[in-house]
């Protein structure tokens, strides 16, 4: 059975206990984990499940686990917390013959009323249905508050993601392409590859890349390496994963000096964004957040959700999008521990976007925020001087990429 380092053993005790204690006031007396998210959670393994499913069944009585894996991954797997090297199981190389498949080693390892993890890929969750059990939200609810050790976690890999943005923006000038952005990514990465000594390249990625004007009203959009920052509003975006936990730290900025029409909106975003921000504290109902938000903007004549696009904010952990969600539809309400994002928008086509957003954890009298070295003043992050060694580093940039 692995060992962890001290804190993260007595983390993943933490974990163990909670989840235990949850089920059993619900009557269920068997788990079963099948994303890999949720895997990661319980056991501290990672993986890439690919068309090879993966499952770890938790007996919630004795708290004994069982691991059922691929062949090929069965031996590295025996470094699963809480998990006993005899109580790791394989099956047959996908798609095996009946008899071998990962269906017929794990039907006489379920129990009667199994529970398992909304995360199930669709597929697994039919199977595990037709098989007697029942999506049960249990985990989602435990991890929404983040331990002290989950914190710091999020604490590093947001302090990566802020340095990210302000490497970005050091080398932002008129013209500049967004391949440039993207290479001060790869550069960001390397740097977690030298400071990281437990580095896992399955569960560390680094998104950093400027969404150039206009195309910065398409948060979703991908830019393409040979589009140019022309004038803005452009954002750049920084999300790192790191050991797992996701922080995310974005800011608008432009590369000429903003008319006055866009600093009037740049302001009406910065306004809703500390609206947002002075209402955080345990208690406070998430949809009341975004809702105080919407009726701000509302009243800056950016009433129209399709203006918005999106909630002012949600939870990060092991993902970069999970509950708790700032949405006027969501039923959570704030507690100490929790990791959200604060990013209201807003978005003109022709135009481009205007948000910031840092990643922030909810403390006993309000918040902290773990990606506030990154400026989120107009003037901090207007970037119209010429920056010769900029613009010839972008030159040799494209000039690789063309050859």
């Amino acid at each position: 059975m692995a060992q962890f380092e001290q804190a993260r053993q007595q983390d993943m005790e933490r974990r163990d206990r909670l989840l235990r204690h949850r089920l059993r006031e619900s009557g269920i007396r068997q788990y079963v984990a099948s994303g890999a998210e949720s895997i990661y959670y319980l056991s501290g393994i990672s993986y890439e499940p690919l068309e090879r499913p993966f499952f770890l069944l938790l007996d919630v009585d004795s708290g004994r686990r069982r691991l059922l894996v691929p062949q090929l991954e069965h031996a590295h797997l025996k470094q699963a917390w809480g998990v006993a090297a005899d109580d790791v199981g394989s099956y047959r190389e996908y798609p095996a013959p009946a008899g071998e498949r990962w269906q017929d080693m794990l039907s006489p390892l379920l129990q009667d009323g199994f529970a398992f993890d909304p995360a199930a890929a669709l597929p697994l969750a039919a199977f595990l249905q037709q098989a007697g059990g029942h999506a049960d939200d249990a985990l989602d609810h435990i991890r929404m508050i983040k331990s002290p050790w989950e914190i710091a976690k999020l604490a590093r890999a947001g302090a990566y993601a802020a340095e990210g943005v302000k490497r970005l923006l050091s080398g932002a000038y008129d013209g500049a392409s967004v391949a440039e952005g993207f290479a001060t990514g790869q550069q960001l990465l390397r740097r977690i590859i030298r400071e990281e000594p437990h580095f896992d390249p399955l569960c560390t990625r680094v998104l950093l890349a400027p969404w150039p004007a206009p195309l910065s009203a398409q948060p979703h959009a991908i830019p393409q390496l040979s589009q140019r920052l022309n004038g803005g509003p452009h954002v750049v975006i920084s999300v790192v994963r790191l050991d797992g936990y996701t922080a995310e730290c974005e800011r608008t900025f432009f590369t000429r000096p903003p008319v006055a029409e866009q600093r009037e909106r740049f302001a009406a975003m910065s306004r809703a964004r500390q609206l947002a921000m002075s209402m955080l504290r345990p208690g406070v109902a998430c949809a009341e957040v975004d809702g105080a938000v919407n009726d701000f903007l509302g009243g800056q004549n950016f009433g129209d959700w399709r203006l918005r696009l999106h909630r002012c904010g949600h939870g990060l952990g092991l993902g970069n999008h999970e509950a708790p969600w700032l949405a006027q539809g969501s039923a959570d309400v704030l507690q100490a521990g929790m990791v959200v994002s604060i990013e209201p928008g807003i978005y003109l086509d022709g135009e481009g976007g205007y948000r910031h957003s840092d990643t922030l954890v909810i403390t006993d009298d309000g918040w902290r925020n773990l990606t506030g070295e990154a400026g989120v003043d107009l003037e901090s992050l207007v970037m119209n001087d010429m920056r010769p060694m900029a613009r010839m580093k972008g030159y040799f940039i494209r000039k690789s990429i063309a050859a």
